[in-house]
């Protein structure tokens, strides 16, 4: 007969404690700092490209209510 098999129980992840102290070259630290600012440089980038975006759909959206009112007008007068 086959065993059935318990539903696993997920564990947290366990904190990993800070170090006191800890030794980084100047070099290590250039390049932590190096990555930081590229990746800040995409966040930057995507935030600019969503606000595009927004404000494109905006215009859209405010196309389509003009198309809107005049159909409505058109529409009463018939």
């Amino acid at each position: 007969m086959a065993k059935k098999s318990s539903a696993h129980r997920l564990r947290r992840a366990r904190r990993i404690p800070r170090a006191k102290h800890a030794v980084v070259t100047r070099a290590e630290f250039n390049r932590m700092v190096a990555r930081l600012n590229e990746r800040g440089q995409i966040i930057n980038d995507l935030q600019k490209t969503q606000n595009i975006q927004f404000q494109r759909l905006a215009q859209l959206q405010a196309e389509l209510d003009l198309i809107k009112r005049a159909w409505d007008k058109i529409s009463l007068r018939t």
